[in-house]
């Protein structure tokens, strides 16, 4: 059966917010705290990186406890809730941090945005598993998920230079600070909406065979390879939007030419692909499958995202026009993949007699963080070891945006056909996940 737009609205609803806590927090902030606020550009690298690899622990923690939950108002809505005050916080510490911060500073504020962030995220796509047994239905779910989340992140990168052209007509000065600023009232003015949306309108259907697990049932979990296959899949699919997003608006400015407006612009034409692109595929995984999709879709980004880089500057338009035609395939493995893993936890539901969901879940949402702390961590130390300034720009020494040219290119581009290589030889289409839904139902387990 499938479900009504309103409730898929509903559901979808909180990406909205947390949108802002992944790719444009990485885009604006990690060069907003190297630049404005004069923070070290290694120590902000490590800083972005560390704080996602200290948080990792506690999606473990959030999905071992959300299968455990079961209350009167449902298994995901108290955590969706509790999250929201702990994600209004961070966002009010990290995007109103001043000038001058310390280390310490900044990790505590990244550290309790991060914190309830994994909270609502991993409470948020395990519910949207919970939604439907049905294999296309899954793909229409987070369809919708990864639609709000293209709209979230046109929307929210658009708010800093609206913020800077309007800023004058009150008095404010453009700057970085006051883009930053104004994304961050956004974000914190569109939490209590949109969790409130869902808490109220997404029926919360408890799984009779969520029951308590141990930590060594944990272990036995991540053992799986169904699970460890499709959590590798989607690490080497976030990578080269981690990259690009760390790294996008100094290969534009350093290695192009552009100003940081123009090349922050640039990144709307991106996310502005990923509407079209998100039905695209959706249809592509109803045609074939939902792991030939991604396939395709991430073995096309690599080819797209290659010339890109590779083809000579010509102008802002050509710019746009390459960054247009990379963002169609880029959306595609997110939702996908979450799809595809609520096929996973009906597998391992049928084979151990109990749904593992928010655990699955918790994972992948720390698949997800390292997607992007890696290639922040590793790219800002690269960068630094190679001379790269980020006051600079264009006024870089050749070597260096050599460097920053290379980083943009090689790795984005091996880890996506990495993670093509790797869905290619997905074991569950839709004949397999029927199958395995009917041997559910004949046992009376409810996924």
């Amino acid at each position: 059966m499938q479900l009504k737009r309103r409730t898929l609205a509903a559901f979808a609803a909180p990406c909205l917010p947390l949108t802002g806590v992944g790719l444009p927090l990485v885009v604006y902030l990690p060069p907003y705290y190297a630049g404005t606020l004069g923070l070290d550009l290694a120590m902000t690298g490590i800083l972005f990186s560390a704080v996602r690899w200290i948080d990792l622990p506690l999606d473990i923690v959030f999905g071992h406890w959300i299968d455990r939950t079961k209350t009167r108002f449902g298994r995901f809505r108290p955590w969706l809730g509790v999250a929201a005050l702990f994600l209004v916080l961070g966002l009010a510490m990290v995007f109103f941090a001043d000038p001058g911060l310390t280390p310490l500073r900044a990790f505590l504020g990244l550290f309790l945005l991060y914190g309830g962030f994994s909270a609502a995220q991993v409470a948020h796509t395990s519910w949207g598993q919970a939604l439907s047994t049905d294999y296309h239905e899954r793909s229409r779910i987070f369809g919708w998920w990864q639609g709000f989340n293209m709209l979230a992140l046109i929307s929210l990168l658009a708010v800093p230079p609206l913020a800077n052209a309007l800023g004058p007509r009150w008095g404010l000065e453009p700057s970085a600070a006051l883009g930053v600023h104004a994304m961050g009232w956004v974000l914190i003015a569109l939490v209590a909406p949109t969790f409130i949306a869902a808490l109220w309108a997404v029926p919360d259907r408890a799984s009779a065979h969520a029951s308590p697990h141990g930590w060594a049932d944990i272990k036995a979990a991540l053992k799986r390879p169904l699970l460890q296959r499709l959590l590798l899949i989607d690490l080497f699919a976030s990578l080269p939007p981690g990259f690009g997003g760390a790294l996008l608006v100094f290969f534009f400015e350093a290695a192009r030419g552009f100003s940081v407006t123009e090349a922050r612009l640039l990144l709307l034409f991106y996310f502005a692909a990923g509407l079209i692109g998100a039905p695209l595929w959706g249809w592509v995984a109803r045609r074939t499958s939902k792991h030939m999709a991604v396939a395709w879709a991430i073995g096309s980004y690599a080819v797209l995202h290659a010339m890109l880089v590779l083809m000579p500057s010509g102008g802002f338009w050509v710019a746009a026009t390459g960054m247009l035609l990379a963002g169609l395939p880029a959306v595609a493995p997110p939702f996908l993949v979450r799809a595809m893993l609520a096929d996973v936890t009906d597998a391992e539901t049928l084979e151990s007699g109990r749904s593992n969901a928010g655990l699955y879940y918790a994972v992948l949402v720390g698949v997800q963080k390292l997607g992007y702390a890696i290639p922040v961590g590793l790219a800002y130390i690269v960068l630094d070891m190679v001379g790269f300034d980020a006051k600079l720009g264009t006024a870089n020494t050749p070597q260096a945006i050599d460097g920053l040219v290379l980083l943009f290119l090689i790795p984005p581009i091996l880890a996506a056909l990495a993670a093509a290589w790797l869905a290619r030889g997905w074991t569950i289409d839709r004949a397999a996940q029927a199958r395995i839904i009917a041997a559910l139902d004949s046992k009376g387990v409810t996924p």
